[in-house]
């Protein structure tokens, strides 16, 4: 793709406000839909989700196991939802020669474009992890979001520095969560920042009896995230299968040894 990407073009609408705009527009930040404003005031999907992963009060980083793949997922959504992307029988394929003018989601779409064959969800979500997430953690840095102190022997400090931001992204979450409007109603971004969170197991966002209580919620929220939302679900739990038998093949190897 290179420098031929493209800025995609469309007719420019004037959002319609006050009493004849439907309840959609008005849900989020005051009359803006997600869209268009949101909680994290205009960040992109993938640094929403490193800020929700924040423990502010403890200025740690929570699920750096799975962060990666969580981000990763985000960058999927996002272009997805940009028209960047779309499924092709079970694949991602990139829609023309686009741009969204973000550093890192235009590098993933090259990236996504110069592949021989489209690939499969799961395997996008599984690829460049580790890349995703330093991608994001020095962009939010660069931006001044976030100040790191990366130690050698401890985990790296994080310190947001508007904590604000923070709980009103923790607020969207539970709302979207535990309130009772229909999820059909709600945009992907909506969906993806609350579904992607909780399938990563985001302490921050969700414990243990809120994910199992919200079980179906969270499985139909995923899926309104589209299909990286479910891909990152079966990364995950292969992931988690995988340490699985590691860590029972250390422990049968040690009672053997004994």
């Amino acid at each position: 793709m290179g420098s031929g990407l493209k800025e995609p073009r469309g007719p420019v609408t004037k959002p319609v406000t006050g009493p004849s705009a439907g309840p959609r527009f008005r849900a989020v930040m005051g009359g803006m839909d997600r869209k268009d404003k949101n909680p994290g005031d205009g960040r992109s999907l993938p640094a929403e989700l490193y800020l929700l992963a924040c423990d502010t009060e403890r200025e740690k980083l929570t699920k750096r196991d799975v962060l990666g793949s969580v981000l990763r997922a985000a960058v999927l959504v996002e272009l997805t939802d940009r028209g960047c992307l779309t499924d092709d029988d079970g694949k991602a394929r990139t829609v023309g020669d686009r741009r969204t003018g973000d550093p890192l989601l235009d590098e993933a779409l090259r990236g996504i474009a110069a592949e021989k064959r489209p690939r499969k969800w799961k395997a996008l979500v599984q690829r460049e992890r580790k890349q995703t997430f330093q991608a994001v953690e020095r962009q939010l840095e660069k931006e001044r979001v976030i100040g790191v102190e990366r130690r050698t022997w401890l985990s790296d400090k994080v310190v947001v520095k508007d904590t604000a931001q923070v709980k009103r992204l923790h607020a969207e979450a539970q709302e979207t969560l535990t309130g009772g409007r229909p999820v059909k109603e709600f945009t992907t971004r909506q969906a993806a920042l609350t579904a992607l969170a909780a399938v990563g197991g985001f302490p921050t966002v969700t414990s243990g009896k809120d994910r199992r209580q919200h079980k179906k919620r969270i499985k139909e929220l995923t899926e309104r995230a589209g299909e990286a939302g479910p891909a990152l679900k079966r990364a995950l739990d292969e992931m988690q299968m995988a340490n699985a038998a590691i860590v029972g093949a250390v422990a049968s190897a040690g009672a053997s040894g004994s």
